[in-house]
């Protein structure tokens, strides 16, 4: 059997087509690297990095394990471009998501944080490599190394919306936040002795309440009173949060 070259871009995946290419941006044909990574994105969502197995990207695009080395180094290099790309979107993802709410401050603040679930959900297994280092020490150490900085410029960013729609609660207010990740307020945030107070519970909260229920905690599940009272627990969530915004002194 003859091999397969490195610009051999036969699909063996009937399911990889243009409107497939399509879901990740306008080029119904991207270039290989980025096909690799889009693959790579549903298959580590889907396994976790552990069982991510570099293999079936190649298989289902028709090319040779070494393509990925040439282009990534490593299946860890591959993992930790793919990380910060999964991030990248999941940041976006949460901004778009205020932007289409109403524009009331509460109602987007709630988009916000109802995001986090559903975006917590949609990476799957690209968590374990973003939130707990050590499920995947060598991926983390590429992380550092290449992509640390970019990673904490768009953290900073969602903090700092974040904190534009603190405040806009608090003072009943809608603010036309523009911020990009080259340019918020970070020091006049870091100074602000209410933000300072308050950013912490509603930050820290917000994700442990978007990781207990995308990964569906596993001593919680299946008692059925939890699922019951799911939404009105989410409810009740965000109504002591907001109430700590309203009340809460520097």
């Amino acid at each position: 059997m003859a091999r397969r070259k490195l610009t051999d871009v036969s699909h063996p995946d009937p399911l990889l087509t243009d409107e497939f290419w399509l879901e990740f941006g306008d080029d119904p044909q991207p270039p290989m690297r980025l096909k690799i990574l889009y693959v790579t994105f549903g298959e580590v969502a889907k396994s976790g990095p552990g069982a991510f197995n570099v293999a079936s990207v190649c298989d289902r695009l028709g090319i040779t394990y070494p393509m990925v080395n040439h282009y990534f180094g490593s299946r860890d290099g591959l993992l930790a471009e793919g990380a910060s790309m999964v991030y990248r979107t999941y940041i976006e993802g949460l901004w778009k998501a205020v932007q289409r709410a109403p524009r009331e401050p509460e109602a987007r603040l709630k988009a916000w944080m109802m995001e986090q679930i559903s975006e917590t959900l949609a990476i799957g297994g690209w968590g374990p490599i973003l939130n707990y280092p050590l499920a995947a020490r060598d991926v983390t150490n590429e992380i550092q190394a290449k992509f640390q900085q970019p990673l904490n410029r768009l953290f900073e960013l969602n903090l700092a919306r974040l904190g534009a729609m603190v405040l806009d609660i608090r003072r009943g207010t809608v603010s036309d936040v523009d911020f990009t990740e080259d340019n918020y307020p970070r020091e006049e945030f870091l100074s602000d002795p209410f933000l300072t107070s308050v950013m912490p519970t509603i930050a820290w909260s917000t994700f442990g309440m978007s990781v207990w229920l995308g990964g569906q905690h596993a001593p919680a599940r299946n008692i059925r009173e939890i699922t019951v009272m799911l939404d009105d627990l989410l409810e009740k969530h965000f109504e002591t949060l907001v109430y700590l915004i309203k009340n809460r002194t520097a």
